[in-house]
């Protein structure tokens, strides 16, 4: 109190501080601590017993300057803040925002075997987040503006992915390497993935997951295993003068490869034999025998048809002698599945699952009407009913609304 009521104390006049026991001096800036030289932080590195503190002992935070402006702040809650002076999350133990000249709040490298940037939660923490977060609010338009980028630039020559999932979970089910959705007000696409030459549809249409590759080029989507479409038709999209239009593939409980020929009765008979590569790809035998359908076009006798494991004879009934054409279409069992007849989907549950199905109303044929009709499903769309195993994606998106609230 003594030494602050000093009247226009002149610059570099000394006082002994008995409160604090040290000496004081007056500069323009005002009364300075004269520190004890053990005590100070020296340009060349200090020789530390380890009870020694760097920052504020009351609740200021601790500043880091360069060029005499602030880089860098530790604040008096604890958050390390770089490029702000107060944390935009409450949450947050650690805050970097970009600026004008420097864009990229972090920049994550390693040239070692290791990653640039390591996200974890701990084994039995109960939290509803995820490890790494990528969120984007700006106001940028394009295909390209995303709250995760993942690009592959490496220099091997072959692999690569700019993006991989993996869930490492060793029991339980629902487990997902990669999971996309969207905003449900609008329409979007859950996954898309483009390979050479393809582009990006545009149309207002609610696409679980798009493969799209150039016209006529293999492949826009490769499945090695078993293909299931539940509750939904298998189709395809072709062009038209009303637009594209969608022609729907025949099923049955077995499963079957077919080809379609013709042939030409000479003196009431004829023998086809069967394309080498269908046979490769059919299992025949006497206990799964083709199954042959007939069309004669001409004028003769009724057919008749033996058929045998590689290809079959048509014959005119009553002992004719035609030299009509013929159609035919056969349809032989599958190999390795020639056994197969129905087979129980387990991902529905048991019991009766009839009705978990849903009516499906028509498809308009004209292109407005169509997009008229998305839209109005989408509008009148109720919740269909599931089984108890099933978790919707509405929950899913309630549970991460509701940890975005507490940021």
């Amino acid at each position: 109190a003594q030494r602050t009521a000093i009247q226009n104390p002149a610059n570099g006049l000394l006082v002994y501080d008995t409160n604090f026991n040290g000496f004081w001096f007056y500069t323009s800036a005002g009364w300075l601590a004269l520190n004890h030289t053990k005590n100070a932080w020296s340009f060349t590195g200090n020789a530390l017993a380890g009870t020694e503190l760097l920052g504020s002992t009351n609740g200021q935070p601790l500043k880091f300057i360069s060029n005499n402006t602030e880089r860098l702040r530790l604040s008096d809650n604890g958050n390390l803040l770089v490029g702000i002076t107060s944390p935009n999350y409450t949450t947050s133990l650690m805050e970097v925002v970009g600026s004008s000249t420097s864009p990229n709040a972090i920049n994550g490298i390693s040239a070692f075997n290791g990653s640039g940037v390591f996200g974890e939660i701990k084994s039995n923490n109960p939290t509803g987040r995820s490890s790494i977060e990528g969120y984007y609010r700006g106001s940028s338009t394009g295909n390209t503006v995303s709250g995760v980028l993942g690009s592959y630039s490496g220099t091997s020559t072959s692999g690569g992915v700019g993006i991989y999932g993996y869930n490492a979970a060793a029991s339980g089910n629902q487990r997902m390497g990669i999971l996309g959705n969207y905003n449900s007000t609008s329409f979007g696409i859950g996954v898309y993935g483009v390979g050479f030459g393809g582009g990006l549809m545009t149309s207002n249409s609610d696409v679980a997951v798009v493969g799209w590759r150039a016209n006529n080029q293999p492949y826009s989507g490769y499945f090695n295993g078993n293909h299931v479409i539940a509750n939904g038709t298998k189709s395809a999209s072709v062009g038209t003068s009303w637009g594209n239009q969608l022609l729907y593939v025949t099923e049955t409980p077995e499963v079957w490869f077919e080809d379609i020929g013709r042939g030409q009765l000479v003196n009431g008979q004829c023998s086809i034999q069967l394309d080498s590569i269908f046979l490769q790809v059919c299992f025949i035998d006497s206990l799964h025998p083709i199954h042959v359908f007939i069309q004669e076009e001409g004028e003769c006798e009724d057919l008749y048809v033996i058929t045998g494991n590689t290809g079959f004879t048509v014959h005119e009934k009553r002992g004719g002698h035609s030299n009509v054409p013929f159609s035919y279409r056969i349809m032989a069992k599958r190999v390795h599945f020639q056994d197969h007849r129905y087979g129980n989907d387990a991902v529905w549950g048991a019991g009766d699952t009839r009705p978990y199905m849903q009516y499906a109303p028509p498809t308009p044929i004209d292109f407005n009407k169509n997009v008229n009709f998305q839209a109005e499903q989408k509008r009148n769309f109720k919740e269909p009913p599931l089984p108890g195993n099933f978790i919707r994606y509405s929950e899913i998106q309630a549970q991460l609304k509701s940890a975005q609230r507490t940021e």
